[in-house]
């Protein structure tokens, strides 16, 4: 059973309190942006539609592996992908920083795609 007693509540009202600050970072304001920006584009919601709806002919039809790099090199899929490229270093810093707060030796794995991180990093790291 869990015993919730001060120190508990105090947690618990730190957490919601990063939680409001992150929410209000730069990074995740233009994140939100950029997913506005993207959901408003009927015309690159009906092309994502169609490519999913087709993916497993993807590999026997041209016409969807150009449809497909079309979609990849959209301004606003770009900005999107940026932009949860950005908020992924900011969690990943923060993570970083709880993790340390404890012990050096926890291990945060930074698969960000931007950044070169991979799951296999940490057997390559010295």
């Amino acid at each position: 059973m869990l015993i919730i007693d001060e120190k508990l509540l105090a947690l618990d009202e730190q957490i919601d309190q990063i939680v409001a600050e992150f929410i209000n970072l730069p990074e995740v304001t233009t994140y939100r942006l950029a997913k506005i920006e993207f959901n408003k584009d009927h015309e690159l919601q009906d092309k994502l539609r169609l490519l999913n709806a087709q993916a497993d002919y993807i590999l026997y039809r041209p016409e969807l592996k150009q449809l497909q790099k079309e979609i990849i090199t959209n301004d606003k899929v770009y900005a999107l992908k940026l932009a949860e490229n950005d908020v992924q270093v900011v969690l990943s810093e923060l993570t970083e920083r709880i993790a340390r707060s404890i012990s050096d030796h926890i291990y945060i794995d930074e698969n960000l795609p931007l950044k070169g991180g991979s799951r296999h990093d940490r057997h390559h790291r010295k």
